[in-house]
């Protein structure tokens, strides 16, 4: 009996299956999903061959036996052409394989571990692991002082804002580097919908002819548009434009902005904001002000009277 006791422990201890190491997880259904996937793509190229050979074959019945040899040799170049895909296709996924097997051999090295994990993070999450400049979310208008002033959203979501001493780029002369700043606080911007857009401008009867400024952004809540105002040149300081914000004109995800100033009459002159206000509608949308007066008007979907 203590013989029989002795075998029944070694049997049981012999069929223990040893636990998954839980940081495999992710690794075993990522290959399993690239499997999957090559699976699905090997069976719609099939399908896509299988229907057109059938198309082929109603369109040009093999009536000679010229036909059919050619016929059968384009299947079998078909043929190899998947082959060969399906190849391509399957050759990273043994590497990850391969990588598994290393990595259930040796599972105490941290280093392989990480870079699995890493690699499983860039392909499911591939933006996490891409640079975005910020630079792109640009836009630069010319003061009637003859400077440039260049807006920029900074990778912190900041507005700030470059400005020229002169307008000659080949006295190599240095902008002057700033955040836009209304009372002392920064301006941020929407991280979603970064957009921005500007104008400037000088009129004899507005402002006793002062060097005006308009900058437009989206709000950091809510996706409503919002204006920014300077007069005065460069020692003028920044405010918030009263009337346009409590308009609270709201402007869709993904849509562009821009905006100019167009001389409507001999004496008017009107500041225009183009923009998209609902995703249901493809067509731009404009807010315009007369410039000198307190209105903002909307005409939405400029393509229609």
């Amino acid at each position: 009996m203590l013989v029989f006791h002795q075998l029944s422990e070694s049997a049981a201890t012999a069929m223990q299956v040893p636990s998954l190491d839980p940081d495999l997880f992710p690794l075993l259904m990522f290959i399993c999903l690239i499997l999957v996937c090559i699976l699905c793509l090997s069976c719609l190229i099939l399908v896509i061959v299988v229907i057109r050979l059938c198309v082929h074959t109603q369109q040009n019945p093999p009536v000679k036996v010229e036909e059919k040899k050619k016929d059968v040799k384009a299947v079998k170049e078909v043929k190899e052409e998947i082959k060969k895909t399906i190849k391509k296709l399957s050759e990273p996924v043994q590497e990850l394989f391969h990588s598994a097997q290393d990595h259930l051999k040796h599972p105490k090295q941290p280093q392989q571990q990480h870079f699995t994990q890493q690699s499983i993070d860039s392909f499911c999450h591939p933006s996490s692991t891409m640079s975005v400049s910020h630079t792109q979310h640009l836009v630069a208008v010319a003061t009637p002082e003859a400077n440039t002033i260049l807006f920029q959203v900074d990778q912190d979501f900041n507005l700030c804002f470059y400005e020229s001493s002169t307008p000659d780029e080949t006295e190599n002369e240095k902008y002057d580097f700033k955040s836009l700043k209304v009372d002392g606080g920064v301006i941020k911007v929407n991280s979603k919908l970064p957009v921005i857009a500007a104008v400037a401008f000088s009129l004899q009867f507005y402002c006793n002819g002062e060097a005006q400024v308009r900058v437009y952004y989206v709000s950091r809540d809510g996706n409503y548009l919002r204006e920014l105002q300077r007069a005065g040149g460069v020692k003028g300081k920044w405010k918030h434009g009263e009337k346009f914000n409590n308009k609270n004109y709201r402007i869709a995800e993904g849509s562009g902005l821009t905006a100019n100033v167009f001389q409507i009459s001999n004496q008017n002159f009107a500041v225009k904001v183009y923009y998209q206000e609902s995703n249901e509608d493809i067509y731009a949308d404009v807010v315009y002000n007369i410039v000198g007066s307190n209105e903002w008007s909307t005409r939405p979907n400029v393509t229609q009277a």
